[in-house]
């Protein structure tokens, strides 16, 4: 067993199968559908200039769908299943990311063109214009992050399931338990930036960005989560019994 929790699982698949290649593929094409939703290859310089205003929107729309891939290919890594209830979650997975991309895309590039007074904005999308949009638009992204999290809970919970087959050691049972906790938190602050979204009056510049910014707990909670599950794996013997 490794001496730290970070470093506690071991890597038990090393070839890429038909179904993660369809999965890779899958986000790649995520990753694809951010760029070409301005609608047309810049034809001018005034035109790829105006495009590159849009930059930040697709380094924050491809860090999040790296770290959703990434986390996947991790999961898969690390259980080698392959069985029918990892292989409809992760097709499950894929039909989400695939969809959660428009949402996301407009939710980032709105709230970067807000704070930029309209400057980081490379002209494909339109500044909301009431508030029942701004409502629609938080809810939507967070009714597809809480999705995509709540796969990832299964994922987690159907290897925990399976612990024995697979032959997770006690220091392995406890790193799963705690991604899947992770995720569950996730899945939690997604429901409360829905709440708000459709709860706040909307009446003031912190009402307007309470919805996103409560996505800044995850860094809170995955900090208190993984203390107490560092502290459970400090706990173990030295064996790994």
């Amino acid at each position: 067993m490794s001496n730290s929790l970070h470093d506690a699982m071991r890597v038990r698949r090393r070839e890429p199968t038909r179904l993660e290649g369809f999965v890779d593929a899958s986000f790649a094409f995520a990753v694809t559908l951010v760029v070409i939703a301005v609608g047309h290859v810049p034809a001018t310089v005034a035109e790829m200039m105006l495009a590159l205003h849009g930059l930040p929107t697709f380094v924050v729309c491809f860090a999040l769908i790296s770290r959703i891939w990434l986390t996947h290919r991790n999961w898969s890594r690390h259980y080698d299943l392959e069985d029918d209830v990892s292989l409809g979650l992760s097709l499950l997975l894929v039909f989400i990311v695939l969809i959660f991309v428009y949402p996301m895309r407009m939710l980032f590039a709105q709230a970067l063109m807000a704070w930029s007074g309209g400057w980081l904005s490379d002209g494909s999308v339109e500044l909301l214009q009431n508030l029942d949009e701004l409502r629609t638009a938080y809810t939507v992204f967070g009714i597809g992050f809480a999705a995509i999290g709540f796969v990832f809970v299964l994922l987690y919970t159907h290897a925990l399931h399976n612990a024995d087959r697979i032959g997770l050691d006690a220091g392995e049972r406890i790193f799963t338990r705690m991604r899947r906790m992770a995720w569950c938190g996730h899945v939690s602050i997604s429901l409360v930036s829905i709440v708000l979204a459709r709860g706040l009056p909307m009446q003031s510049v912190f009402e307007f960005s309470a919805p996103g910014f409560a996505y800044a707990l995850n860094v809170l909670l995955g900090m208190l989560i993984r203390r107490c599950y560092g502290a459970r794996f400090a706990r173990l013997p030295a064996s790994g019994a």
